[in-house]
Order: structure tokens, then sequence, then C-alpha cells
């Protein structure tokens, strides 16, 4: 019940973040549209335009348009990004001191090791726990992934079939891989799987 629960609010909170998340992508193409209302008749009219102001804005977008991205993709990528649109933003915006202008390249320099050197592949994933006896369509469209159907209507059936079929041993923790995802036995009630974690790549 307890799982049951946390699966719920979760899920709830996905789709809050999404809504979220498109509430401000129309507001930033409002924006956007207002500065190109205020930029291109001044320039086709030949009137002197602020780069300044038109620098300021355009960095604003361009970090909330990360930050819808890290709303929708929780990765570490996405973090990254929005910070190094943050920092870059404070000093070719912000009138800063060399000792600033310094410090800033250096947490550029930073994140950009960071995102090279320390993220791999394993950190780009999602993973979801869901009831063994959920339905693969269902489960299909929540995690946006492919379960052949023809495995089982239950993702418990899916993943006994496939370890049967490549006579594995049926236990927690044991993997199903596709192409893009995986499922992995989280909890068994003796020889009843009770709970699927969806792994997928992002």
């Amino acid at each position: 019940m307890k799982r049951d629960l946390q699966d719920m609010i979760h899920e709830l909170t996905y789709y809050l973040e999404l809504i979220i998340a498109i509430i401000m992508s129309i507001i930033i193409a409002v924006m956007t549209f207002k500065l190109l209302a205020v930029a291109v008749p001044d320039f086709f009219v030949g009137e002197k335009i602020e780069l300044g102001f038109f620098l300021e804005k355009a960095m604003m977008l361009a970090i909330g348009l990360e930050f819808v991205k890290m709303l929708c993709k929780h990765t570490p990528s996405t973090i990254i990004d929005v910070l190094l649109f943050a920092i870059a933003r404070q000093m070719i915006v912000e009138h800063t001191t060399p000792l600033e202008n310094l410090i800033t390249i250096v947490a550029l320099a930073a994140l950009f090791a960071t995102r090279k050197y320390l993220l791999c592949n394993f950190d780009e994933t999602e993973k979801r726990v869901y009831r063994g006896s959920q339905k693969t369509k269902i489960t299909n469209h929540m995690a946006r992934i492919n379960i052949p159907i023809e495995e089982g209507d239950t993702l418990a059936k899916v993943v006994t079939t496939v370890l049967n079929r490549e006579e594995r041993t049926i236990a927690i923790g044991a993997c199903v891989w596709y192409n893009d995802f995986a499922l992995r036995i989280d909890s068994m009630n003796g020889d009843k799987v009770t709970r699927v974690e969806v792994i997928k790549s992002v």
C-alpha cells in the first residue's frame, strides 16, 4: 500500500512538472515574439539597438529553455547545461571585474570537465518501479517504451516468459534486456513477481 501511494505521488509530480514545463514554454515563446517585435522594427528603421538589453533578454530566454529541458529530462547533463548558460550569462551580460571573470571561466571549465570525464551513459538512465500485475500496454504508454505485447499481457508475465525462454533463474535482480530499456525484477512474493523496475536510457 505504501509503495502504491509512493508510485502514485511520483506519477503525479511527473505530470505536474510536465504542466509547468508547458506553461514555461508558452511564456518563453511569447517573450521571444515580444523581443523580436521590439528589435526587428528598430533594426529596419535604423534606430539604435541596445545590444546589452537584447543579449540579457536572449540569454534569459536560453536559460529558460534549458530549464524546461531539465524539467522534462532529469539527467545530470541537462542540469549542467542550465548551470553553463546561467554562468555564461553572468560573464557576458554583467560588467564583472577581471577576478570575477577568472572565477567564471574556472567554473565553466570545471562544468565542462565534469560532463566530459565524470558523467557516463549509466548516469543517463531513468528508473521506475511498477506492479507486476500492471498491464503491458499501460506500462508502454506510461514509460514511453515498447515492450512486445506477445510476450505477456502483464509485466510479471513478460519477465517470467523471457527468463524461462532463456533458461535463467527467476529471482530478484534478474533483468530482461531490450534495445533501449530493461526490465528488472524488483520484488517477489514466493514464486510470484510482485514488482518490476523499468530502466531506460534517456
